[in-house]
């Protein structure tokens, strides 16, 4: 087990937004958060990292507990986080982004995803990058996103709506990347609204209602379960 959640309460301000959480992911596992919009989903991600305030829970990375420990130990321990917002350098170029989440790579000397691989990954990085990050495309800066979280050669990816707002051609380009990502040993938990998008890459699911794990199964039992679709996922 890479990652295990037990009965997480996270608070913004005085509002509880999750409500007792508790999940799992195996290594080498790709694993989804499903819900609407204020289900919990974005808030499981950022209390992995240490980003929202917990009341009570536990969350173990590779056998460590880490509610309590600042965002920048917890990256270091190997997790890569990828925001729904990106949070790229806007005045950096894309090279110059993916240079500084290298520099500060505690494992960048093991070389797993140097700059070139993340350049194969994305074709598009290597012809802009020389590109300020403010004059790409959503796309674009989606993959320069995910490239810069690689470069850290993390054990864990985090990918918050990875599929959101973005067109068919590069929705389809990100399922491959995904898959290769996957291939090369990285776990990876992300949150999506799209089960469609998420059924095409992960093989476990959660789904989140009001701050609580409502059902969970594999990615086919969700999606032939019309009553749970029709309750949780269902626009």
């Amino acid at each position: 087990m890479i990652l295990e959640l037990e009965d997480v309460v996270a608070v913004y301000g005085f509002s509880r937004v999750l409500q007792g959480v508790s999940l799992a992911v195996d290594r080498g596992e790709v694993v989804t958060l499903l819900g609407r919009n204020g289900a919990g989903k974005t808030t499981t991600l950022r209390s992995i990292m240490g980003l929202v305030r917990l009341l009570s829970g536990r969350i173990r990375f590779r056998d460590i507990e880490i509610q309590g420990k600042p965002p920048f130990e917890i990256a270091r321990l190997g997790i890569g986080y990828v925001p729904d917002d990106r949070r790229i350098f806007p005045d950096l170029s894309v090279e110059g982004n993916l240079l500084l989440a290298l520099r500060h790579s505690p494992r960048s000397q093991e070389r797993t995803w140097p700059i070139e691989r993340v350049y194969e990954l994305f074709p598009p990085l290597q012809r802009f990058r020389k590109r300020r990050g403010s004059y790409l495309s959503g796309g674009e800066q989606k993959m320069l996103a995910i490239g810069r979280a690689l470069v850290t050669n993390p054990y864990l990816l985090l990918l918050d709506e990875p599929s959101e707002g973005l067109s068919p051609l590069i929705v389809r380009d990100l399922l491959r990347a995904l898959h290769e990502i996957r291939d090369s040993g990285i776990t990876i938990l992300l949150a999506d609204q799209n089960l469609k998008f998420a059924r095409q890459i992960a093989q476990r699911g959660y789904i989140l209602d009001k701050g609580r794990i409502q059902y969970q199964g594999t990615m086919e039992e969700i999606w032939e379960n019309e009553e749970v679709v029709r309750r949780y996922l269902a626009v």
